[in-house]
């Protein structure tokens, strides 16, 4: 006879590609007539942009472009000058499979970079991007809770698991003109520019999300005057976006990444026509996944107390998300002037972060490494450039253990000048960790049981357990009920804590 068994659905995130692709940008630039002759590069700033992911079968696409721009010195060495392109890019993946509602999460940075000056007039850059891919899909998974019949002892297990209630890709637009500060002068141009997109909250509903935060632009740029050095400007731009997933409620938790977007910053006219004001133009793309608690209880075993039965398991996987607490990490280091010959700072931030976590023990720990850039005035009233790799680890206490991710940015650069010739520099790099356990589960898919077969004459028995023996295991070798073993023997716990005789009756 074909028992029926009583089936719970499992809905997870199922991880379909990790894994980092390459793709290189080589381009050479020619300056037009307006711009001064190249005496030194200075410093190249890349920043990949992506415009769009799509998955369409089992193919990803990729396409965006490159933001390069270059800070160098004119042919007298005296004034920093500047000049921007764009260059497209795009990649194709294969993916394993054809999965529904896909998801991808595209993460770009640069990988490698070269930039060389071949004459006053051309610069030659041979670029590699780099793009960490991150693919996942629904996975439903159904599994056997319980056997229908009276003459089958089951046993279970629970597991406290994160269950996928919905995920979404949202893309929105800021457009702002925004004003220089009374007393800045005018652009002329912008050498150098930076977005970061900051969540401040996360506010979950039936059927939406509310995402609040800030984009906080920083912009360098050059004046009308030869003899003044670079100007500063930065500005917070405030938004509120309500996206839509069905199936999502105030139970979730919701995991939100902004790997970036296109982004213009160009300088506009006022008024009086001088360029006092900046067009911003941002369009950000954010990527949402939601989880949400829930118990999966599973039949891992299974017996019968009469008659010959028969089980087919099957083994599958569940999954728990911990999200950890956001937290600051304070990385401290001293960048030395050549010579001694620093009079003040111009210009300080930070480029290319990196971070890789791991697990040690009982700790979790991350490593990360970035370049802190600094441009600087020397005693002769001359730009300079300098830079220095810092590298730093930390770590926190593990809750459990599992698969420990981490990402982050840097929120905040500071310096204070010791003297002439170093510069002390803190960053603050803001690290969001989770850690991921996946539990192998061993499940009834189906069960048959055939009452007319003979089963055991023997009614009574006296086993000789030994300590640490489960009354389970004993129970299924005498095809007795846990229960009347447990009865019978005076026995509360499921696991024996000392050598024993049990006594086995069946009825």
């Amino acid at each position: 006879m074909q028992l029926t068994t009583g089936n719970q659905v499992y809905e997870g995130f199922e991880q379909i590609m990790e894994s980092n692709h390459e793709c290189p940008v080589d381009t050479e630039y020619n300056l037009p007539d307006y711009c001064a002759d190249i005496q030194k590069i200075l410093k190249c700033i890349v920043t990949p942009e992506v415009a769009s992911v799509s998955v369409i079968g089992d193919s990803l696409s990729v396409d965006g472009a490159a933001d390069i721009r270059v800070l160098y010195l004119d042919a007298k060495g005296e004034c920093v000058r500047g000049f921007d392109t764009k260059k497209e890019f795009s990649f194709t993946a294969r993916l394993n499979g054809s999965p529904e509602g896909a998801h991808a999460v595209v993460r770009p940075f640069v990988q490698h970079m070269t930039c060389r000056a071949m004459n006053a007039r051309r610069v030659d850059m041979h670029i590699t991007l780099g793009f960490a891919v991150s693919v996942s899909a629904v996975r439903r998974t159904e599994l056997a809770d319980c056997v229908n019949h009276e003459l089958v002892e089951t046993r279970t297990e629970s597991y406290d698991v994160s269950g996928a209630a919905g995920c979404c890709t949202h893309t929105f637009i800021l457009e702002e003109n925004i004003e220089l500060q009374n007393g800045k002068p005018p652009i002329e141009t912008i050498l150098r520019r930076a977005v970061r997109y900051q969540i401040d909250s996360v506010q979950v509903h039936a059927g939406e999300a509310v995402i609040s935060g800030k984009a906080c632009v920083e912009v360098l740029y050059r004046t009308f005057s030869d003899s003044a050095p670079p100007e500063r400007m930065a500005c917070e731009l405030p938004f509120t976006q309500t996206v839509e997933c069905a199936g999502i409620d105030e139970d979730c938790t919701a995991q939100v990444c902004c790997p970036g977007g296109e982004c213009s910053i160009q300088p506009r006219e006022d008024s009086v026509g001088e360029y006092t004001v900046l067009n911003l133009y941002l369009k950000p793309t954010f990527s949402l996944r939601f989880i949400r608690p829930c118990t999966v209880r599973t039949v891992c075993d299974a017996f019968s107390i009469q008659g010959a039965f028969a089980a087919k398991y099957k083994n599958a996987s569940l999954e728990r998300t911990e999200i950890m607490a956001p937290r600051i990490v304070k990385v401290k280091d001293t960048v030395r002037i050549p010579e001694n010959d620093l009079e003040r700072v111009l210009d300080i931030w930070c480029d290319a972060l990196s971070l890789s976590a791991f697990t040690e023990k009982d700790s979790a720990a991350i490593r990360g490494k970035f370049s802190v850039c600094l441009l600087y005035q020397t005693k002769e009233k001359r730009i300079a450039f300098a830079e220095r790799m810092l590298d730093f680890t930390d770590s926190r206490n593990a809750p459990e253990a599992g698969k420990y991710s981490a990402s982050g940015e840097i929120t905040a650069v500071r310096y204070s000048i010791t003297d002439a010739g170093s510069v002390e520099c803190t960053a603050d790099v803001a690290v969001t960790e989770q850690l991921r356990m996946v539990y192998p589960v061993r499940a009834i898919e189906a069960a048959e049981l055939d009452e007319t077969a003979p089963g055991d004459d023997c009614c009574a028995a006296v086993y000789y357990a030994a300590g640490g023996e489960k009354i389970w295991d004993i129970a299924k070798r005498y095809h007795a009920r846990v229960s009347a073993v447990k009865a019978h023997n005076g026995c509360a716990e499921d696991t024996l804590s000392e050598d024993r005789p049990m006594i086995i009756c069946r009825k």
